[in-house]
């Protein structure tokens, strides 16, 4: 039987290089109707808002031909494109996210309750403090004229959410968080995490807080039963297109949990992961293609672990999943438990689960790239760029232990159908972000 069981995993393991599609559901509404739903009610913030502390002004010159964000030694490095040289932009930084007109950067500075907002310009000049707050704050996320940001802040005191419990204790007491490049105050606009706003900038989507324990975990928190959720950008006419309720794959109100939602590039649709708990000594995930109007979903894959990351190829048709399995069943840690898959949006496949076999949408890009992180595509073309851990070669096996834990990694050039190609520059912190810019 524990033979019969380990093949099982394993063939789990593989279909998330293959994720899978279950049947199109419907979901009830969430207080959609004619009437304009008022704004959430939410107290405005007490947290005193500071006065802006700048930094010295630090002129760089910002390099043609594009560069790559990434974190190295905890600082905020920008990498030119074309040979590789390095600047530091700001020190000290744990997340950030450039604005689409990758004129001014936001950035976490510390960590967890540490952690505050700043503003840079792209230049390095004009640093800026924006919040004094004790809450831990995550995912930032601008709004497509540049103008200004959303993000969560959470009463945990940690910002790293790398599997279902550490995301569930960190999402249950967050707020979303909006804010304006010109306007120093934040402004509430709803209880949850893993805000998103849409490319056309009419709508936020974000997952709601977990609403009740679930005897499957050992946190006795809320840790189930939530939905994503949308609005406009006033905060109003909000409705749940997806619920989670803990039902089995194939059924409505699928899965202990809904998160990380992402918008396709046409405002139209919702990539939504859901959490459907241990398998058989194997958390799964379900990926789904929301109907952001309709509600409708289909079933894109499976993966195991944590679904840390998804972003979309230059032109649309492909999708990018960064996975972190932490709690496998081989006990492997540090790179050998990153994997990250390249998938189009045509195409079917079967995908298989322990509760049958399911027709997915979409078709794998190549091999999954093993230990691969997260990953960034150049904004005018469907070049790629990927973090993998140190010392890696093309020709290593990717079913063997590689025994780096934690350790700086190598940014490299991933053309598309392939794998990495081309060292760009080292080294890379482990699970950093990633951005090309123009």
């Amino acid at each position: 039987m524990r033979h019969i069981i380990t093949m099982w995993v394993c063939a789990v393991l593989a279909a998330c290089s293959t994720l899978p599609t279950i049947p199109a559901t419907q979901p009830t509404r969430s207080g959609l109707s004619d009437t304009p739903i008022p704004a959430p009610d939410i107290e405005p913030s007490t947290i005193p808002i500071p006065t802006p502390v700048p930094t010295p002004a630090v002129l760089q010159a910002v390099p043609t031909g594009g560069e790559l964000l990434v974190l190295s030694a905890g600082d905020l490095v920008g990498i030119a494109v074309t040979d590789s040289r390095r600047r530091t932009i700001l020190a000290g930084v744990s997340a950030f996210a450039a604005a689409p007109d990758g004129m001014v950067i936001a950035a976490i500075r510390g960590s967890g309750a540490a952690g505050e907002l700043w503003t840079v310009r792209r230049d390095g000049s004009d640093a800026q403090q924006h919040t004094d707050d004790p809450r831990s704050l995550a995912s930032l996320h601008w709004l497509p004229d540049s103008s200004g940001y959303v993000y969560a802040a959470s009463d945990s005191d940690s910002a790293q959410q790398t599997s279902w419990l550490e995301w569930a204790a960190f999402c249950r007491t967050a707020t979303i968080v909006r804010r304006s490049l010109n306007d120093r105050k934040e402004y509430p606009i709803g209880e949850g995490c893993d805000p998103v706003v849409s490319p056309d900038g009419k709508r936020i989507a974000y997952a709601t807080r977990p609403s009740r324990s679930d005897t499957s975990a050992a946190d006795p928190g809320n840790t189930a039963g939530n939905a994503i959720h949308l609005i406009n950008m006033a905060g109003e006419n909000g409705w749940d297109p997806v619920t989670a309720s803990g039902a089995e794959p194939g059924q409505a109100g699928q899965g202990l949990v809904v998160y990380q939602p992402f918008w396709t590039a046409d405002s139209k649709n919702l990539f939504v992961s859901v959490f459907v708990g241990n398998r058989v000594e194997t958390d799964v995930n379900l990926l789904t293609l929301v109907d952001a109007s309709a509600g409708t979903s289909q079933l894109l894959g499976t993966s195991a672990g944590w679904n840390r990351s998804l972003s979309r190829t230059n032109d649309g048709a492909s999708y990018i999943l960064t996975t972190q399995n932490t709690g496998n069943a081989r006990g492997v840690v540090g790179w050998d438990v990153w994997q990250t898959a390249v998938f189009t949006l045509t195409g079917t496949r079967d995908i298989y689960l322990p509760d049958g076999t399911f027709s997915a949408l979409g078709i794998p890009v190549g091999e999954s790239l093993v230990r691969g992180q997260f990953s960034a595509s150049h904004p005018g073309s469907n070049d790629r760029i990927v973090v993998m851990p140190p010392d890696w070669q093309p020709g290593i096996t990717p079913n063997e232990e590689y025994g780096h834990t934690g350790e700086p990694g190598d940014l490299w050039l991933w053309p598309i159908g392939g794998m990495p190609s081309t060292k760009i520059s080292t080294p890379i912190d482990s699970a950093s972000p990633v951005q090309w810019l123009p």
